[in-house]
């Protein structure tokens, strides 16, 4: 708790690129400091606020096809007709969910008036059952190719939305693996950091909803930035917080009433999640063109924020 001259205890050195869950605000005198998960107390002029992204995917009613797309550029232009040179019709800005009339052909998706560019969208595909799922068992397909999550039951796909996988390419330590696996833990609130690797801006974030599948790799939460449908993490799948909340309560093992954390057992088997695919080929092993038609990332400045970050960080 803040004393008159600060936080009570020191907790060392907070480094920029740090990014924190805010549990508490005091003010003392006319500073104000903000209280973080692992209990210590930071000035928060030190910090900038971040503004979660308010994008969210889609329920997928039954019987419905997978047929609509989100607009991942800055604007998409409809044109009149599907080919170079069309009256312009209207433009849909980044995040856009489209529902298409018809199946795309040749590069264009045709909406209920007008064409738009395959290419300016993610489109979500149909996926195969694994075997190993029953037939009315949750599972996760994610698409690296076009950024893609599905959940499924069984064969039927109930929730799509845009995820942002790892920056790497094939066999580098920041690429999101492929291959099928199964929900190991889930946590309310874990830390991570990327302290491991070299080479990149360093990184220590308390990350809620995480899901984890793998060694050191997990679903989560992102609240420090809005570009989903583009890779953009060191090889976790990036959510918007609320399809993380979304995914966290479809998802095995179910976490108890009051409990922060769980386990798969044997007997408490975790969802079944497969990924698949490859980059698109803008992306592989650079970030900075596969990012250079994405907007830039939302203010990290907010009336009522609960996430922060060191102020002179990334």
């Amino acid at each position: 708790m803040p004393t008159g001259t600060g936080p009570a205890a020191p907790g060392g050195v907070v480094r920029p690129g740090a990014g924190f869950v805010v549990t508490a605000e005091r003010s003392v005198g006319e500073s104000r400091y903000v209280q973080i998960a692992d209990g210590r107390w930071l000035p928060a002029v030190d910090l900038v606020r971040a503004r979660p992204s308010r994008f969210a995917g889609a329920v997928i009613p039954p019987g419905n096809p997978l047929r609509f797309g989100w607009v991942t550029v800055p604007e998409s232009a409809v044109y009149r007709d599907p080919r170079p040179g069309a009256a312009l019709i209207t433009t849909r800005p980044f995040h856009t969910r489209l529902t298409f009339a018809g199946d795309c052909q040749a590069g264009w998706c045709p909406l209920a008036v007008g064409w738009i560019r395959a290419w300016d969208l993610a489109i979500p595909t149909a996926a195969l059952r694994p075997g190993a799922v029953g037939p009315v068992e949750p599972w996760l397909d994610v698409d690296l190719g076009s950024q893609t999550l599905v959940a499924y039951r069984g064969a039927e796909p109930v929730y799509a939305t845009l995820v942002s996988t790892g920056i790497g390419g094939l066999g580098s330590p920041l690429a999101t693996p492929t291959g099928t696996f199964t929900i190991r833990s889930k946590h309310r609130l874990v830390r991570m950091d990327n302290l491991e690797h070299t080479g990149v801006v360093p990184y220590v974030y308390d990350v809620p909803l995480a899901q984890v599948f793998t060694d050191g790799k997990a679903l989560h939460a992102a609240p420090w930035h809005d570009r989903f449908g583009h890779p953009a993490s060191h090889g976790c799948i990036n959510l918007a917080p609320a399809d993380a909340e979304w995914l966290f309560a479809f998802t095995s093992p179910a976490l108890p009433h009051g409990s922060s954390e769980i386990g798969a057992t044997p007997t408490r088997v975790g969802t079944v999640l497969r990924v698949r695919g490859q980059l698109a080929g803008d992306c592989v092993g650079d970030v900075a063109r596969c990012r250079s038609h994405v907007p830039a990332p939302l203010s990290l400045r907010a009336a009522k924020p609960r996430y922060a970050r060191p102020n002179s960080g990334r």
